[in-house]
């Protein structure tokens, strides 16, 4: 379904599982998907982000604190997590939203190219989220401009 874990394509699903593992998330989402896209720099559709990994995964735990505030939990400064072994995300477990980016990104790729643009597709279908979603809120935390990137994608 995502092509081979070599290909751009397969590499950047293979990247956001791991994001999701790291995180302790059970889903994959589409907010690991573009952390997935930020872990291969070199490919275009990182670089049009004009955003580095940290700072997306900096933006995603801050949005996490505020959903928390929002429910009456404050934790306050967390020291550095240590890294903790948790169980790798299959690659079925998909939200709603995830797949329907992935489905997106196959139906708007031929066989042929999938591969190599594939990954720009699937930033396109990303990027055209809205909120509540949490690729949407995170896009919206780092300041991302979804004109500016789609113009710099097509160029």
């Amino acid at each position: 379904m995502f092509g081979t874990e070599k290909s751009p394509f397969g590499v950047v699903v293979t990247a956001a599982l791991e994001e999701a593992r790291q995180r302790g998330d059970r889903r994959l989402g589409t907010e690991h998907l573009l952390l997935g896209l930020l872990r291969q720099p070199d490919l275009a559709p990182a670089r049009a982000l004009g955003v580095d990994l940290e700072r997306a995964r900096a933006a995603l735990e801050e949005l996490d604190r505020a959903s928390l505030r929002a429910l009456g939990i404050d934790v306050g400064e967390v020291p550095p997590a240590r890294p903790r072994k948790h169980p790798a995300v299959p690659r079925t477990a998909l939200t709603s939203s995830a797949r329907a980016a992935i489905n997106q990104t196959i139906k708007t790729t031929t066989r042929k190219v999938r591969n190599t643009a594939a990954p720009a597709q699937l930033l396109l279908a990303l990027l055209a989220q809205g909120r509540p979603d949490p690729v949407a809120e995170l896009i919206d935390q780092l300041g991302i401009d979804r004109a500016e990137v789609r113009a710099r994608l097509t160029a």
